[in-house]
């Protein structure tokens, strides 16, 4: 029997088709397969697509197929229960739907007590999960190209922390033999139609269910009930994401914004999916459309393709729309939720931050008398260091991963640009806030927009993220060896190197939540893969500028970003070059 999703209308499943049915791979295929494969602590991914990068086709390998069989019987394993109650959803990638469908007849031949949410934005999901369910099973890769997909897993509403998504690899990497195929075949086809109808045909109350606990989960995380006023239009380029089948449009205007949104059919993808410059064309253009027409519209969003991620644009002076870089939206959400920390009187107000997240962060922080710690890059990591501040006495409303823009606001334990949407609303619900925050920022309060709030935040010149000028191919495989070479550079030539009004230089090195200063091996954190930092400080010990380098833990590319106070373009170039020269230099010396 074939089963649609009401709501889109999307084909999800025909109870009576096995996609296992005939796949096979030897062992040889599916080790070319998994040498692909990136498996990190923040999600699994290849290029399922047969068609590539920017593949829009749903057909899968039958070597991908059974890996992806395998990485469901994991993580069923993992959870170490007989009968474990599993959410399993995708986001809207043409793959999700066949991907979904063989995970789901993994997890019901295995016995689990399964929930099939379907097209589904991550912190849908990811807040869903938290009502009586052992794990969730998401079939995303963020982000990255519509060709692409993978699995993030977790439970209590995020991902696993690093160690416990190291022991669902190693069971997935343990499975990897000749005979796989024939196992997952076997365990695919015995699961009778009636069994996967039954859970097909619920697929319907589970989604209304997850939406209205969705709802009111983002309504916690806001501190605001259903009165809780909007006080300005909204527009969203769902760019065919999962969030146009989320609670977007109806939260919104039940909470009494206007809304226009475009591309809001699931799969409808009309641009590259990573929510930064140009790909916010889209969204400044509505915007300026919807602004023309009712002057109340200030703010937009695009998301990325699963929905965790979505970076602003906004009306500013002369009515024209701009868009905000993901270090900016990072450190905007961040300064208004610690400004109202500390305008309720609460003590040791912390953020967390990864790694890259721009110096702006901290001296906004200052400002406003709240300190900034740092984790690894991963969000899994800053989630974790800002559970551990709380143990110990620190109030911590919100992490992220500045570099992409995550502001994570607690309880969440993921990135939402519903939770940035409503932080932003506080600067007008929450008396005198706006003129606290500005007051803090520069000496006086300003005329209470959005524009306004911006042009009081200090400068800083960033490397995007995104940039090419931030990703460095290598061909060392010893981070070690190369961070040694690119140490010994740094103390020979810093001094010759230093940025303006810079007068000494720290080194902090990185792994998993942990943040230790100092230069050299005994300075890492074990196992020694995580990322490396160096603060150029003036004389008064305040940073003027940083660098920022990590690597990939499953190909051979090592990420570089520099970061300048007071905007200075030519200071940022000439820094990342000097930056840039190290690493190719180091490699060289390796290789």
């Amino acid at each position: 029997m074939k089963f649609y999703d009401k709501s889109t209308g999307a084909f999800i499943s025909d109870s009576a088709c096995d996609p296992l049915k005939d796949a096979d791979a030897s062992i040889e295929a599916l080790n070319a397969a998994l040498s692909h494969y990136i498996l990190s602590v923040s999600g699994w991914r290849s290029v399922f697509s047969a068609e590539g990068d920017e593949g829009r086709g749903g057909d899968i390998s039958p070597e991908d197929r059974i890996l992806a069989a395998a990485a469901a019987s994991a993580f069923f394993r993992y959870l170490g229960k007989e009968r474990p109650r599993i959410l399993l959803g995708s986001d809207a990638r043409p793959t999700g739907r066949l991907l979904m469908e063989i995970s789901a007849r993994i997890f019901i031949a295995l016995g689990a007590d399964l929930s099939l949410l379907g097209i589904s934005a991550a912190p849908e999901i990811m807040a869903y999960s938290k009502v009586g369910f052992d794990g969730f099973y998401y079939i995303s890769a963020s982000h990255n190209p519509i060709g692409h997909n993978g699995f993030k897993f977790g439970f209590g509403g995020g991902v696993l922390p690093g160690a416990e998504a190291e022991k669902v690899k190693a069971i997935f990497l343990r499975d990897i033999d000749e005979g796989l195929a024939d196992r997952m075949r076997l365990l695919s086809a015995s699961v009778a139609e009636e069994a996967f109808s039954a859970v097909l045909s619920r697929h319907e109350a589970v989604k209304r269910r997850a939406l209205s606990y969705y709802s009111r989960f983002v309504e916690k995380t806001a501190h605001a009930d259903s009165s809780f006023l909007i006080p300005f239009g909204v527009v969203i380029d769902f760019n065919g994401s999962a969030r146009a089948s989320s609670i977007d449009v109806p939260f919104l205007r039940r909470h009494g914004a206007g809304v226009w949104c475009c591309s809001s059919v699931p799969g409808q993808v009309e641009h590259a999916i990573v929510p930064e410059g140009r790909n916010l064309d889209t969204a400044k253009r509505l915007l300026q459309r919807a602004h023309a027409v009712d002057p109340s519209f200030l703010l937009g969003y695009t998301p990325d393709n699963d929905g965790d991620r979505g970076n602003l644009v906004y009306i500013g002076r002369g009515r024209s729309a701009h868009d905000l870089s993901a270090q900016t939206v990072f450190a905007l959400v961040a300064a208004i939720e610690l400004a109202h920390a500390v305008m309720e009187g609460h003590r040791k107000v912390a953020v967390a931050a990864n790694g890259p997240t721009s110096l702006l962060i901290d001296e906004m922080a200052h400002r406003l008398g709240a300190e900034v710690f740092r984790a690894d890059i991963g969000e899994a990591n800053v989630v974790t260091l800002a559970e551990e501040l709380r143990k110990d006495g620190y109030y911590v409303p919100l992490c992220g991963e500045g570099s992409n823009g995550g502001c994570i606001i607690h309880p969440s334990k993921v990135r939402d640009p519903m939770n940035s949407v409503m932080t932003i609303a506080k600067l007008w619900a929450v008396p005198g806030l706006f003129g606290f925050l500005t007051k803090a920022l520069c000496g006086r309060k300003r005329r209470e927009t959005l524009s306004s709030l911006l042009a009081s935040f200090p400068r800083y010149y960033m490397t995007p993220a995104f940039s090419p000028d931030a990703v460095m191919r290598i061909r060392s495989t010893d981070f070690d060896a190369l961070k040694d070479e690119y140490e010994r550079m740094l103390t020979n030539e810093a001094e010759a190197n230093m940025p303006d009004g810079a007068v000494s230089y720290e080194v902090r090195q990185y792994e998993g939540c942990h943040e230790e200063a100092g230069m050299g091996r005994e300075h890492r954190p074990c196992p020694s893969s995580g990322g490396y930092r160096v603060i150029f400080n003036a004389a008064d010990g305040r940073p003027v500028a940083s660098l920022w380098l990590s690597r990939s833990r499953t190909e051979p590319v090592v990420r570089v970003m520099a970061d300048v106070r007071g905007g200075a373009g030519a200071l940022h170039d000439r820094l990342l070059g000097w930056q840039r020269s190290m690493v190719e230099r180091a490699d060289r010396s390796l290789s």
